[in-house]
């Protein structure tokens, strides 16, 4: 898979799935820069704000724009009020406003992953580039996965979605900058 090297896996995550079993994760610790610009007037409940090439984005954004400029399409996919798809920031808890549509074959494949998960979970990231599909979950600080996320790997794992395309980013402020 045809990573850009802020997210080429450097170790891997052993995750406990919902039903006993186990399965290694890659996992990349890609570090940004704080957004040291105007606060937000929309920060989806203090969420972390990354500096992307000079524009105020949360890490999934910035995560999907990495992918994005290495020849990836995607999106953010938010389950607040409903699944929704962004490729920008939203400006309010409106999330509709900003829901750009995927492909069918995309969306029909987290629709078999949903169904197999029992759950409507999803990794933050699902992004796509020729046959290739990668689920990218965004971590910062002490956040872990949660059990609705292992069920939804469990979900993956048993539509043959490969270990390999369930990347977790475990990111950080670049403190240099």
């Amino acid at each position: 898979m045809n990573l850009p090297v802020q997210l080429i896996p450097t170790k891997t995550k052993l995750v406990r799935l919902p039903s006993g079993g186990t399965v290694a994760l890659p996992v990349c610790q890609p570090a940004f820069i704080r957004w040291k610009g105007k606060p937000l007037a929309f920060d989806f409940g203090k969420k972390p704000v990354v500096d992307d090439g000079g524009k105020s984005v949360f890490a999934e954004l910035a995560l999907l724009n990495l992918l994005r400029s290495s020849g990836w399409d995607g999106v953010w996919v938010s389950a607040f009020g409903g699944t929704h798809f962004l490729r920008e920031m939203p400006s309010d808890w409106k999330l509709a406003s900003h829901h750009v549509p995927i492909p069918k074959e995309k969306e029909d494949v987290l629709r078999r992953i949903w169904d197999a998960a029992g759950a409507k979970a999803c990794f933050d990231v699902f992004a796509w580039k020729d046959s290739d599909i990668l689920f990218c979950e965004a971590k910062y600080g002490k956040d872990r996965l949660t059990k609705p996320e292992r069920k939804f790997i469990e979900g993956a794992l048993q539509c043959e979605v490969r270990s390999e395309s369930l990347l977790i980013a475990e990111w950080s402020f670049n403190e240099k900058e």
